[in-house]
């Protein structure tokens, strides 16, 4: 591997890291711990280039155990949590209050508006980065979507996810306001905000065991990431949902989150239970020309879990790289890294990693937060670098 590693200790176990999307000049993110019988936290952490340390820049005490959350993509002063406490979860809307500039000190979260749900068992919220005033809530079995004011936040629309269906998490594209993709039990359900009623399509048994993270292509706007706890990553290509363009392995036990990096599509990474975050490098993937038709992918219009022809997705259709021909090109002897295929397994954590996010300011650097409140920072290796850039 060859690069230094970062660390840092969190007083308290914990589950959630996210990136701050509104600083794109400084690397920063998000964590909140969930001790059960402590007053818990959530810390803004920077990592310093220069000292090569993660530094904690502001620490807010919070009411309950902290799960999920949701950063505002504009603002770095407001955010949603969503919590648990006594048996009973929710989000919370909240707008820091003070500089909160010393680590030692906890400076209160000022609560604007609690995204009350249908259950008690809300499972995480997505805050919309182009539609800034629009925030969609995840509970176990409901699609809430909440529009955000000054004045509060308000319920604008809502829906079952379905018949035996159990929600995980989810994610909304980034640059189609629209498009919102659904991890549910074994399967994945793609939503049209604009009228939330039934999903329009599905991909069936996208995993063989739930459905645990989704991910988009930063660059490809109708190609996904999916993990589970069948300890596999798959791509796909929403147009034609029957079969993956590519499956790949390396972890030993369920897969937490699984992330496109923000700016090359041939990065991926993720984190599982088996304490360790893997890179993934896929140029092959990342590389298929953008020039098929939608017909000449699926061999036919789609129907039934494939796209709807009136999804507003605008790119021209890419070509699919067959499921089966993708899988057997990893299987290549003397795999080198200009194969899609695991190029890097991090294992500096000692607990299940369940938190993880690439930094919003330098696409070379990813965070990983693991059950214990270690949090730590990895770089990209520089060869897999030079093989993008150069």
């Amino acid at each position: 591997m060859g690069e230094p590693t970062t660390h840092y200790s969190l007083k308290y176990q914990a589950r959630v890291l996210v990136t701050v999307p509104s600083d794109t000049i400084s690397s920063k993110w998000l964590v909140g711990t969930t001790a059960l019988r402590e007053e818990n936290e959530v810390r803004t952490l920077q990592f310093d280039a220069d000292s090569e340390q993660l530094v904690c820049k502001r620490a807010y005490s919070h009411p309950a155990e902290v799960w999920d959350i949701a950063p505002c993509p504009t603002r770095d002063d407001v955010f949603v949590t969503v919590w648990a406490k006594g048996g009973n979860s929710s989000a919370t809307l909240w707008k820091t209050v003070g500089d909160g500039e010393q680590a030692s000190v906890q400076v209160q979260l000022e609560q604007q508006v609690e995204l009350a749900g249908q259950s008690r068992a809300m499972r995480c919220a997505l805050w919309s980065a182009q539609q800034t005033d629009t925030v969609v809530t995840l509970e176990e079995n409901t699609l809430k979507k909440w529009s955000i004011t000054e004045a509060g936040a308000e319920a604008t629309s809502s829906c079952p996810a379905g018949e035996m269906v159990q929600l995980w998490s989810g994610a909304l594209h980034p640059r189609n306001p629209s498009l919102l993709c659904t991890a549910g039990s074994n399967d994945v359900q793609t939503w049209d905000l604009r009228n939330l009623g039934r999903p329009m399509g599905e991909i069936k048994m996208a995993h063989k065991m739930p459905v645990r993270s989704i991910s988009f292509a930063p660059h490809n706007d109708t190609r996904v990431l999916t993990a589970g706890d069948d300890c596999k990553l798959r791509f796909w290509d929403l147009r034609n949902p029957g079969q993956a363009l590519l499956e790949l392995g390396g972890h030993r036990h369920w897969v937490w989150r699984a992330s496109y990096n923000p700016v090359h599509d041939s990065l991926v990474a993720s984190c599982s239970s088996d304490c360790c975050v893997n890179l993934y490098y896929t140029p092959n993937l990342a590389a298929v020309p953008v020039t098929a038709s939608v017909t000449e992918i699926a061999g036919a219009p789609a129907a039934g879990g494939g796209m709807p022809a009136g999804l507003p997705v605008t790119i021209p259709a890419a070509t699919a790289l067959g499921g089966a021909a993708a899988v057997a090109a990893n299987k290549v002897p003397g795999r080198s890294v200009d194969l899609d295929g695991k190029v890097v397994s991090w294992d500096e954590h000692e607990d299940s990693v369940y938190g993880m996010a690439w930094s919003a300011a330098d696409p070379w650097l990813l965070a990983s937060l693991s059950f214990d409140g270690r949090v730590t920072i990895n770089r990209v290796p520089k060869n897999i670098k030079y093989k993008i850039l150069i």
